[in-house]
């Protein structure tokens, strides 16, 4: 029913149901009576990530539920059924999995091993319905290889596209908003991974378990997101991460997860750590990459220290790495999110026509994926207040922040 209120108007539709007021709400967050009136009155933004799950867990409501269920699937009809399908195939029990692995033959690994790369540069493409619709079919197949090639470097192999199609199943799952199911995901790729014993693919299913950790919005699943890092980082030696490209982009990847989680708990000491960490492993590589579908490099570092600027609601940093960054030559999905936090920097600096400009950039460049974002639908519809421009009315409508 909330769906499509505005972000005040769920959060008061929220905290009338808890039988709170306004101060009480207010008194909860630390924040003032007048504060809560303001965002309940869209007057002001909640846009970072530690507010938002504060204000979740004062309302007792999911986070998703507080910004609004995304928009991924919802022009394109039958692509909706796709997430019944996953969780299907997600199940392992056959009565539960229904007819999806009856009589199913077994694949051959090069083409598991080829789709999997499609399917993960679809996700990166910001091609989630077409990707949804893909998605049960390559985790049955995954699924009967890994039953079907059982020793050797066939099993290996196997166990590895299982492990890597459960990660991009949980990362794809949490963008939709079902956290419960991302669970499952990547609960099984990391078992897989572990079976597996690869430090590579063991450390990517380790930065997907921070990354579901971080949907669920929970303080101590976002200090579960941290530790798991930490951890991971810990588990492999500094030989073995400076050993190739590979092991440099998936170390720093984790890292530059790790770095939100903590700007999430507050913790400038630890974000400023994992940032260097991220930042050693960029500088060794020397360039940007896309090793195991990790976009890492000198720029996507950039592109974290930005989130969490934003983070820390430090607009002055976060304008400065606004003005110097570029994501040329990155995946759809990286260059969309970075032109949303320059976006989000300029307007909050009042740079409303650079902020206006970079929002449409976003969403030229990913609809799907900027369709979906409540920072993006929030900004948009601030804009639209600030500003008579024309295409900034179209552009908020486009994104279901005004009718």
């Amino acid at each position: 029913m909330t769906d499509h209120f505005t972000f005040g108007q769920r959060v008061g539709y929220y905290r009338k149901r808890r039988e709170l007021s306004q101060r009480e709400l207010g008194e909860l967050l630390s924040r003032s009576e007048d504060w809560v009136y303001r965002v309940e009155s869209d007057r002001i933004p909640v846009n970072n990530v530690k507010m938002l799950a504060d204000l979740a867990e004062a309302l007792r409501v999911p986070l998703e539920d507080l910004q609004g269920r995304p928009a991924l699937l919802d022009d394109h009809g039958d692509h909706k059924a796709s997430v019944p399908a996953i969780r299907t195939a997600l199940m392992q029990s056959r009565r539960l999995s229904g007819s999806l692995f009856d009589q199913r033959p077994v694949p051959r690994l090069e083409r598991v091993h080829m789709e999997v790369g499609n399917a993960w540069a679809l996700y990166q493409g910001s091609e989630y319905a077409n990707l949804g619709s893909k998605l049960p079919a390559l985790l049955a197949d995954a699924r009967v290889a890994v039953h079907s090639y059982t020793a050797g470097a066939e099993g290996d192999q196997a166990l590895r596209e299982y492990a890597l199609v459960l990660h991009l199943a949980a990362v794809y799952l949490r963008k939709l908003g079902e956290t419960n199911l991302a669970w499952v995901a990547v609960d099984r790729g990391d078992v897989a991974a572990s079976e597996l014993g690869d430090p590579a693919v063991t450390l990517a299913l380790r930065r997907a378990v921070a990354h579901v950790q971080l949907g669920a919005g929970r303080p101590e699943d976002v200090q579960d997101a941290v530790n798991v890092t930490l951890d991971a980082a810990a588990e492999v030696s500094e030989r073995w991460w400076q050993s190739s490209p590979q092991s440099l982009s998936v170390y720093g990847t984790l890292f530059l997860n790790g770095a939100v989680a903590a700007a999430r708990m507050r913790d400038t000491s630890v974000v400023d750590e994992m940032l260097q960490k991220a930042q050693q492993a960029a500088d060794r590589l020397g360039s940007d990459g896309n090793e195991m579908w990790t976009s890492f490099g000198p720029t996507n570092v950039e592109i974290h220290r930005l989130a969490t600027a934003l983070e820390f609601e430090d607009i002055g940093a976060a304008v400065r790495i606004a003005d110097g960054v570029s994501a040329v030559g990155l995946p759809k999905e990286r260059r969309a999110r970075l032109r949303l936090d320059v976006a989000r920097a300029y307007g909050e600096a009042g740079r409303v026509d650079e902020a206006v400009d970079n929002l449409k950039r976003a969403f030229l460049t990913a609809p799907e994926q900027i369709r979906a974002h409540e920072f993006a639908r929030d900004l948009a519809r601030r804009l639209h207040k600030r500003t008579r421009r024309r295409d900034v009315k179209e552009l908020a409508i486009k994104l279901g922040a005004v009718k």
